[in-house]
């Protein structure tokens, strides 16, 4: 895609945003949105991928606008993880480039308040997280390993977050968001998952 097709794309996605901003903009995406119903995923890749040994870890390049980000790299059960995440660019929902602290956007995402209409958080692909903030899960099971980078510990001397697998399968990576508004994401980050035993 060249530039002139990216500002244009840039620019239907900036009207698109505008429009939303109204009542009857917001029942659209109330009934565009009703197949998002909480704990409802995309069916997803069932594949194992490459399983980590011990000590080894693997790095992929993870774009906020991919609705589901096959990372090809597959989980264990009960298995420690470490995520090394190192953001690459700025980190954009459509306007929103600040979360409710007016600091970058990153893996964390921003509140409901930020949003034109806060009721239109119900579209959220996890209600429980916040928006734009950084979610793993396993298309084996679901309902079982769907958390957000807020769910996962987080080690400071290390600046790691960890985590354990809940069930085999391929890791897949999206930022919390509502689907058919993936368009408007922009950032991307260097994610790094080690496996710890």
């Amino acid at each position: 895609m060249n530039l002139i097709d990216k500002a244009t794309e840039y620019r239907r996605d900036s009207e698109l945003s505008r429009r939303l901003k109204s009542p009857a903009a917001g029942l659209l995406m109330l009934l565009l949105g009703a197949c998002a119903v909480p704990g409802w995923l995309p069916l997803g890749d069932t594949e194992q991928g490459a399983i980590l040994a011990t000590g080894e870890s693997a790095t992929v390049h993870f774009f906020t606008n991919i609705a589901n980000f096959d990372t090809e790299l597959g989980l264990q059960a009960g298995a420690r993880y470490e995520l090394d995440i190192r953001l690459l660019s700025n980190w954009r929902d459509g306007y929103i480039d600040k979360n409710e602290r007016n600091t970058p956007l990153d893996e964390h995402g921003f509140a409901n308040k930020l949003m034109p209409l806060e009721s239109v958080s119900i579209l959220k692909r996890s209600r429980q997280h916040k928006w734009f903030e950084l979610m793993l899960f396993q298309a084996n099971c679901k309902s079982g390993s769907l958390r957000g980078i807020s769910d996962l510990n987080f080690d400071e001397a290390s600046g790691s977050y960890n985590f354990v697998a809940t069930c085999d399968g391929k890791l897949s990576l999206f930022v919390n968001d509502s689907y058919g508004f993936y368009g408007n994401n922009s950032g991307f980050a260097s994610i790094s998952l080690s496996r710890v035993n």
